[in-house]
């Protein structure tokens, strides 16, 4: 039997005879966007939100899957760090830790309390930003005003999040389907109908293909949203390193098996073809994937069967190997953000409002 994340792929971008149940769902996906519509619209009226006494940025998206959040998410909170302001950064945690907390990388145990985004969203921030996660947003983001009131709170995955007041309000779309596939959940991609992204202050369009313009996204995210700036974003392969850490000088000339369990497996494909891998096979594993010694063991075994010279996985994946036997060889790819278009008008709008409400604190 077929996994349940490898049949709604299918559904959505209605391949052979999953098609027709695609079809079938759409009315089922209209009930769901217009039932996230009324949610919306409910907590958008009145006082139904959550206000902090610091200024709110949500990094979020209109579609399941991997748009690239998170990377935006580090990216912003580096870049806002650099700028001499102080940063909390919030996630969801569907982990062991149900309680919002600070996440803390000082304890060995603290991997099997958090999901792959908390954790490396706490190590590419470390020493940058504090990270806060909780089952709870709200919960988390409360607990890290108390605790550390910073200047700024930028919540991953926060566009759905609706009891919490955003300030700044910034939707993230990917390059290769920035308005879904196969219209609204069950039936496809979407959690909302594209007509909310005219909530958006600021739009970015991430994963740009090499070689490849933006400019004809923008041109269609005008029909929702004509006023916000917008952000374009590559992904650019940086190195080689192994899951111990010790970077590697040069990429390896020998076959690697890939192995990944992110919203878009391609993308990864896409990223170590293009930095000069050559991929004897692709192993994807379920988004969020919480690997076992099983698996190392499956996967090493597949190396040698396909005689290929290394192991190798995603930032995300490699946080989860920590404390398996047998892993420190791995390779691990190391990626950065290539960023261009309306920055300075994004930077320019989070610090006019950190100005603002440290001027209403009277910091």
């Amino acid at each position: 039997m077929k996994r349940p994340d490898i049949i709604f792929k299918k559904i959505a971008s209605r391949e052979g005879y999953y098609a027709w149940l695609g079809w079938v769902l759409m009315p089922f996906g209209w009930l769901y966007g217009s039932l996230a519509a009324l949610r919306r619209m409910w907590f958008e009226s009145g006082r139904r939100q959550l206000r902090l006494p610091i200024p709110v940025l949500s990094v979020g998206n209109i579609e399941v899957g991997g748009t690239g959040k998170t990377s935006v998410t580090i990216w912003l909170a580096r870049r806002i760090a650099g700028m001499g302001y102080t940063v909390a950064v919030i996630a969801r945690n569907f982990g062991d830790r149900k309680s919002a907390c600070r996440v803390r990388l000082d304890n060995a145990d603290v991997r099997n309390e958090f999901t792959d985004e908390v954790l490396l969203l706490a190590e590419s921030l470390l020493g940058k930003a504090r990270v806060y996660a909780g089952r709870s947003k709200t919960e988390a983001s409360i607990r890290a005003f108390r605790e550390e009131n910073p200047d700024i709170i930028i919540v991953d995955d926060g566009f759905q999040h609706l009891k919490l007041h955003r300030d700044i309000e910034l939707i993230v779309l990917d390059f290769s389907n920035p308005f879904g596939q196969g219209g609204i959940l069950p039936s496809g991609t979407l959690r909302e109908f594209p007509l909310f992204l005219s909530r958006a202050d600021h739009i970015w369009i991430n994963r740009i293909a090499a070689g490849m313009s933006a400019e004809w996204i923008k041109r269609r995210v005008s029909d929702y949203n004509w006023k916000a700036p917008v952000q374009f974003s590559r992904i650019q392969p940086t190195g080689v390193r192994f899951v111990s850490g010790r970077r590697l000088p040069d990429i390896p000339e020998e076959p690697v098996i890939a192995f990944c369990g992110i919203g878009k497996p391609e993308s990864f494909r896409n990223s170590l073809e293009e930095a000069g891998f050559s991929i004897r096979k692709l192993i994807v594993f379920p988004d969020h994937h919480v690997y076992s010694a099983e698996d190392i063991e499956h996967l090493k075994g597949m190396m040698i069967r396909k005689r290929a010279g290394a192991l190798i996985t995603t930032e995300k994946d490699a946080v989860k190997l920590s404390g398996i036997a047998d892993t420190d060889d791995i390779l691990v790819q190391t990626m950065n953000l290539e960023v261009e278009g309306d920055i300075p008008e994004l930077l320019d709008d989070i610090q006019k409002k950190i100005v603002r409400f440290r001027e209403l604190q009277g910091r």
